[in-house]
């Protein structure tokens, strides 16, 4: 489906959270338990929200659940401005409030259980903490595929329950899928291994449950199919080959084979998409062959969508525009120029 990049997010945004049939949910402050006891939530486009905001629901036609998915998606996309658009490419959403479309932390982990490293996820005595699975490696080393997706399973249900008390998100930037190469590496524990089969195996089954409702899991319009909560495959891509010899994630340029990209550092990628029905990548801060990952439009465009056909976003890596600007001096770029190249690459 063509469609550009701004289009492309907001439209996920509204179709995965906000006009399925698990709705985005935002907070209402007039219900709130000053006593940490909980939050209580109404649906986005809940006409009394929106009359609370001075606005006629009935008027917008994204609120319509008669309308398809991607007419709905239009709907909103139209009547954004391009500045409005802009605000919302950052992890931090800052919603239209014109428009009664709230804001939207995208920035949550859950590597082996909920965590609060990302800002869309909180603990506090309501809810002290989640369940800390086994480190990853660790957890592959059983070769037990139904255990990858139960523990999936387990920690959306968590993750869905920390969101209807307001201290979580819906979208999640994981699992760690870099193959390792030597053990030495720093984030070796994160990841499924060395294998890149068994790396894309373990990707599928942790992603379909942490995504996958009971019941839908074999939609046939995998566009507009609801998610329990939304997963991320990352770092896309040859970003495990740094090490401690000057060779930083920041500014190395993993030169690789074809046949050792398709094999080894693609593999589990393609797996996870095709296999698992990911609904994000992550683009790496790293370049491949001279071009950086989040701007390189046969990795991204030709490859993720084209080929491998992904039915969500692509996000960049925390501060990798930055990185194309100050690390890799890519083309003498400015910041503006960084996200013009990545936002076209794909």
């Amino acid at each position: 489906m063509a469609i550009n990049i701004f289009n492309f997010l907001v439209c996920f945004s509204i179709a995965s959270f906000v006009i399925s049939s698990n709705a985005r949910r935002v907070l209402d402050s007039k219900n709130v338990d000053g006593n940490n006891g909980g939050s209580n939530f109404t649906h986005v486009c809940d006409p009394s929200r929106f009359s609370d905001l001075g606005l006629d629901v009935s008027t917008f036609g994204f609120c319509d659940s008669k309308l398809s998915y991607d007419d709905r998606a239009k709907d909103l996309v139209d009547r954004m401005t391009l500045a409005e658009k802009v605000r919302q490419l950052g992890n931090s959403a800052k919603g239209v409030p014109r428009l009664g479309l709230p804001k939207y932390e995208w920035w949550s982990e859950a590597l082996h259980g909920v965590s609060n490293v990302g800002p869309g996820t909180y603990f506090d005595d309501l809810i002290p903490g989640a369940t800390s699975f086994p480190t990853v490696i660790l957890t592959t080393a059983a070769f037990n595929e139904s255990l990858w997706k139960q523990i999936g399973q387990a920690v959306s249900t968590e993750a869905r329950a920390m969101y209807n008390l307001g201290r979580a998100g819906l979208t999640y930037w994981s699992p760690n899928v870099n193959v390792v190469r030597d053990p030495r590496w720093g984030r070796a524990t994160e990841t499924p291994g060395e294998d890149p089969y068994v790396v894309g195996v373990y990707a599928s089954n942790y992603v379909r449950g942490l995504q996958d409702v009971k019941g839908t899991e074999n939609a046939t319009d995998l566009n507009s199919r609801p998610l329990k909560v939304s997963s991320c495959c990352k770092h896309y891509a040859a970003y495990d080959v740094d090490n401690w010899l000057g060779v930083d994630r920041y500014h190395f340029d993993a030169r690789v084979t074809e046949q050792d990209m398709a094999e080894t550092f693609l593999k589990p990628f393609e797996m996870c998409i095709k296999d698992g029905d990911v609904s994000s990548v992550m683009c790496s801060y790293n370049r491949v062959n001279g071009i950086p990952t989040c701007a390189d439009p046969k990795l991204l465009k030709e490859t993720i969508r084209g080929d491998w056909d992904l039915h969500g976003y692509i996000v960049s890596d925390c501060d990798s525009l930055e990185v194309m600007v100050n690390g890799h001096k890519w083309l003498g770029d400015t910041k503006e120029d960084a996200a013009a190249q990545a936002l076209k690459a794909g």
